[in-house]
């Protein structure tokens, strides 16, 4: 999260944007460095600061956990996004358009073509985009698209079902069948390798 891209934290710039695009409240999972990022939170200016609500974990929860532990708080549909994916500004506007417009979805994924999907997931759809299969660190090496780090999610779905499940496994496994995909370009994806990282920066 407080990697540098253009001088800055990548956990900065989706402050930044998702603050622009008109996101009420931002929540951040903490675990890993959890000080760090709490202290950088409570560095920035009040009025950014007071949209940002932290979740530090005491052990590495699943995600149906945290997603379950926040549903009181929630609105009808959240935004997901991965830290430590780069997406510019404007993909960012254009899939959460497109999400918004997509009849009868409980989950709009952003995806992307990869040259090998070895190690991330795969996700096959049909020529309307629908989502037909979802597999997790599928263990071969061809192209395909993956998930690009990002989703809207109707909070429907966050049911005591889903409590231990973690996301890209387990929920996103389960509703692959009530997913539209939307194809997003420009990602760097900073867990990739450092060379991925430089570019980045």
């Amino acid at each position: 999260m407080l990697t540098l891209i253009n001088d800055q934290p990548i956990l900065k710039y989706w402050i930044d944007t998702l603050t622009e695009i008109g996101i009420e409240t931002i929540f951040i999972n903490v675990f890993h460095l959890k000080e760090r990022i709490i202290n950088y939170v409570n560095s920035l200016q009040k009025d950014i600061k007071d949209r940002i609500s932290i979740y530090p974990e005491k052990f590495l929860e699943p995600v149906g956990m945290v997603l379950s532990n926040l549903k009181r708080i929630l609105g009808s549909q959240i935004l997901i996004a991965n830290s430590d994916t780069y997406i510019e500004r404007s993909e960012i506007k254009k899939f959460i358009q497109m999400a918004k417009t997509a009849p009868d979805f409980l989950i709009c994924l952003g995806i992307e073509k990869r040259e090998n999907i070895r190690g991330k997931s795969l996700v096959c759809l049909d020529k309307t985009g629908r989502v037909t299969d979802f597999i997790e660190k599928p263990d071969k090496d061809e192209p395909g698209y993956s998930y690009a780090g990002i989703m809207l999610m109707d909070t429907s779905i966050i049911s005591s079902d889903v409590v231990k499940k973690e996301l890209t496994q387990d929920i996103l496994s389960d509703f692959k069948h009530h997913m539209m995909a939307i194809k997003i370009s420009n990602i760097i994806d900073i867990g990739d390798s450092l060379e991925i990282y430089y570019q980045a920066y």
